[in-house]
């Protein structure tokens, strides 16, 4: 009996540690940007814009569909086509001018590498919002470590107010202190557990997950860390006109709006055709005839003076839209490493003083309160000046290493 005990209880032990394993999931934030780029279907959708756009390529330089035609003519009234006097079977082809499929085809070749720049732009933001929910998880994730390992002080410290108390050495105001502070230690360590759940899902979100997957744990290996890193604004500003996504895609645009405008004036070129015939006539059935066109067009002060009126407005809205996007992307790259300098500045004062001065507050009063030289209430002062300062350094970290990826999405490297 005792041996099917101890094998029910290691089966059991088995299936749940099995089943614990399979609902977390190692993750590294390589990892993580992988996964999402694969499944996010912002992303997904971004790639198909540029098999569209290729799409729209094909056609564009396309010829238009030949034309078939077959003509019964002379046949007498009264009688069935099969009395006719000539028939004709002929195919014909019409042909734009030849720097007008060329024009096109660079036109519709610019916006192909547009769209390729905008699921580049696609792939950054989803990359920016993976990196805030995973940093946002391992903040949390230490948040709620400080958060129990202040409920642990809490409660011992319950505990030896209560034995105070008990022996005469402590105030029934201590014991009640205590007793709150423990409390307060326990609803902060469910807020820290509920915050975490928020951040897991988050993640889960970030990566491409459906519903079914937003509950899902992860033991994420990467770190938030302090990197120090040397950047000067003006070589971002000046990295961010290279190779912004935004500011790519801005200026494909204006070269595809170019190329229009100079194919709204090649608009008054003409346009070709050519045909070729089988004819028989009577008993005559070896003939052929062959024909060649060309459009006139007599309208272009209207359809062509349009078309022209209509690429040089849309030229000249692009040239300003790029000037725009320019100056957009300075703008966000400034705010960016402003941003990242007063981080790394907060990051740096709590490493050099903030921390090491709060520990030291905190170690000095628990040793002067065990002494009896200050009161349960001056110790917990500290203490709550001590725990504030690591929880606003795990802020200051994931402000720090979020700032960093904000500066890398605005320069688009």
């Amino acid at each position: 009996m005792v041996k099917h005990i101890s094998l029910g209880g290691f089966l059991f032990l088995l299936c749940h540690t099995a089943a614990f394993a399979q609902s977390t999931e190692r993750l590294s934030l390589k990892e993580a940007i992988e996964i999402a780029l694969q499944n996010n279907p912002e992303v997904v959708g971004a790639r198909r814009g540029v098999d569209a756009a290729k799409g729209r390529y094909w056609r564009g330089i396309t010829p238009s569909p030949a034309s078939v035609t077959v003509a019964y003519d002379y046949i007498p009234r009264g009688r069935g086509i099969k009395e006719y006097g000539e028939r004709v079977v002929g195919i014909s082809q019409a042909f734009d001018f030849p720097t007008t499929i060329a024009l096109r085809g660079s036109s519709l070749s610019s916006e192909i590498d547009a769209a390729g720049t905008d699921a580049l732009s696609t792939s950054l933001a989803i990359t920016l919002q993976v990196k805030f929910a995973y940093y946002g998880v391992l903040a949390t994730q230490q948040k709620l470590r400080l958060a129990e390992e202040n409920l642990g002080v809490a409660e011992d410290f319950a505990h030896k107010a209560r034995i105070r108390h008990n022996v005469g050495e402590g105030t029934n105001l201590e014991q009640l202190t205590a007793k709150v502070q423990r409390t307060q230690a326990q609803n902060a360590v469910e807020v820290a557990k509920n915050e975490l759940r928020l951040a897991t899902s988050k993640l889960s979100f970030a990566l491409g997950r459906g519903k079914e997957q937003l509950g899902k744990e992860f033991t994420l290996t990467d770190s938030l860390v302090y990197q120090p890193h040397t950047l000067f604004l003006d070589s971002l500003i000046e990295q961010a006109h290279e190779s912004n996504p935004q500011i790519k895609s801005a200026a494909f645009r204006l070269s595809a709006a170019s190329a229009n405008r100079t194919l709204a004036w090649s608009s008054i070129l003409p346009s070709f055709s050519v045909s070729y015939s089988r004819q028989v006539q009577g008993t005559i059935s070896n003939l052929y005839g062959v024909a060649f066109g060309i459009s006139l067009p007599i309208w272009f002060l209207l359809d062509q003076r349009g078309q022209v009126q209509e690429a040089s407005a849309e030229h000249a809205r692009m040239e300003l839209a790029l000037i725009a996007k320019r100056n957009f992307v300075s703008l966000e790259v400034q705010n960016a490493y402003l941003e990242f300098k007063n981080d790394d500045r907060q990051v740096q004062l709590y490493n050099t003083a903030l921390l090491p001065q709060a520990d030291e507050v905190y170690r000095a009063a628990a040793t002067s309160y065990q002494a009896g030289e200050i009161t349960y209430i001056e110790f917990l002062q500290a203490r709550q000046t001590f725990i504030s300062a690591r929880s606003t350094y795990i802020d200051a970290l994931y402000h720090f290493n979020t700032a960093i990826a904000r500066l890398e999405n605005a320069v688009g490297r």
